[in-house]
């Protein structure tokens, strides 16, 4: 009797010690296990923002160097697309591609100057072959361009066009290859030098790169909505000779072999 009673009294001194210790344990439990998940997900995020990194990174040096082999083939104006434009578009400051200067705040900053291209995987090769392999969410060229540094020195209120050959000489131009993958971003720039010269229409060879400049210019194309010129959207006019009257139109010169040299990869 007196055990039995000992007992209950000692059970009513308890009063939910027992349920506040489980209590305690399983807080510490979930805490635990929440931290094991923190761990988990950190490590899994870190994995996807290096694996991310690395496509972008592949891809941003792969194209760089491929854009490196392109615009420096010699026969660039019969197989690259790029080359063309740029041979087209490219050192015209007028209203349609103005150069670069920081030191300027209107007319040549980089929302006049900077444009844009952004690149897709082939349809036709992704339905024969799959998805390409690493291929980036997102894919874009920025390019833009500078005249050398003694003209850009020395511009005044003269147009680079209406500039002469020895002045035009040595722009520079400059492409970003920037590659995104989900939060990841890396970009490559690479920079070239243009190299600009007259071309001897004397002799066979300058005479056929000299047609072949001025076909590219016309080249047309064909869709549902319009009709244009595929290399020269803005539809400039050529010329044989190296002045113009300044108040005329843009023009491209096929007078002129423009040599694309790769200077640097940054």
């Amino acid at each position: 009797m007196k055990i039995r009673i000992k007992n209950k009294t000692s059970y009513r001194s308890n009063r939910g010690a027992s349920l506040l210790m489980a209590i305690i344990l399983i807080g510490i439990i979930l805490v635990f296990a929440f931290s094991l998940l923190l761990v988990s997900y950190t490590l899994y995020a870190s994995q996807n923002k290096k694996v991310s990194s690395l496509r972008c990174s592949e891809a941003a040096n792969t194209l760089s160097v491929a854009l490196e082999e392109e615009l420096q083939d010699p026969d660039a104006c019969d197989n690259s697309a790029l080359w063309k434009y740029l041979r087209c578009n490219l050192l015209n400051d007028y209203d349609t591609w103005p150069y670069y200067d920081p030191k300027e705040s209107t007319g040549h900053g980089k929302k006049e100057a900077y444009r844009y291209f952004d690149l897709y995987a082939n349809t036709n090769y992704n339905a024969k072959y799959g998805a390409v392999d690493g291929f980036p969410g997102s894919l874009m060229l920025c390019i833009y361009w500078t005249p050398s540094d003694d003209t850009l020195k020395n511009m005044g209120s003269t147009s680079f066009l209406a500039k002469t050959m020895s002045e035009r000489n040595n722009a520079k131009l400059y492409i970003e290859i920037i590659a995104e993958s989900g939060n990841q971003s890396y970009t490559v720039t690479n920079e070239y030098l243009i190299n600009v010269s007259p071309l001897d229409l004397t002799k066979e060879e300058d005479l056929k790169l000299s047609k072949k400049i001025k076909k590219i210019t016309t080249d047309q194309y064909k869709s549902d909505a319009s009709t244009g010129c595929i290399y020269n959207p803005y539809k400039y006019g050529t010329t044989e000779n190296n002045t113009i009257e300044l108040d005329s139109n843009n023009y491209i010169n096929v007078k002129e072999r423009w040599d694309i040299s790769f200077v640097s990869r940054k």
